[in-house]
């Protein structure tokens, strides 16, 4: 449960990074910092994510293990391994290749020169992709974090899940996955107002 509270609240921090991106101050604010400051900002993103993807990881297995929980050891330790297998391979190993396709693009566009124009074409046509993919790869990432969370509490609620059992249970597990993610970044940035003036 507190690891889809940390889930829900990580995808409300998405939702709401977003909107402040859209704010030009916010933007004149970001190109005045120092390479340095950029550099740590990248840090703290890449150590969110990696313990951000734990949790999930942690969360997708416990699932597994509740859907194979009445079966024999040796089929809980098959589902669990290859659930875990394909997450790590499938999952991350695509995200991996995705997220390096304009060094291959580079590479592509250094190899045809002006000898091989679709070679050259491929390659700029990777790294121009790469921005848009990110984005659609953020978008599935924080909708997945609302739904994984939303689930964990649609599951270990009974009261929720009766409350929202009428509507389809992926828009069920969306929105409380919303609620929730509201909720704990409101409250985690109320703190942060209030230990200014302390």
């Amino acid at each position: 449960m507190m690891g889809g509270v940390y889930l829900a609240y990580e995808a409300g921090e998405k939702v709401l990074e977003y909107f402040e991106k859209h704010d030009t101050e916010k933007h004149k604010i970001q190109e005045s910092k120092s390479e340095e400051e950029i550099l740590a900002i990248e840090k703290t993103k890449i150590k969110s994510a990696i313990f951000t993807d734990f949790i999930l990881s942690i969360e997708i297995v416990i699932m597994v293990i509740g859907t194979v929980l009445d079966e024999k050891l040796p089929i809980q330790i098959i589902a669990v391994s290859v659930v875990a297998v394909l997450a790590t391979i499938g999952v991350y190993g695509i995200v991996a290749l995705l997220v390096r396709m304009d060094d291959l693009g580079f590479k592509l566009v250094e190899m045809a020169k002006e000898k091989k124009p679709l070679l050259k074409k491929s390659g700029e046509i990777l790294v121009a992709a790469l921005p848009k993919v990110i984005r659609v790869l953020t978008f599935l990432g924080t909708l997945a974090m609302f739904l994984v969370a939303g689930g964990i509490f649609m599951h270990n609620i009974h009261a929720l899940h009766e409350l929202l059992h009428s509507i389809l249970s992926l828009l069920g597990e969306l929105l409380v996955g919303l609620v929730i993610g509201t909720i704990v970044v409101a409250f985690e940035k109320i703190f942060h107002k209030i230990k200014k003036f302390f």
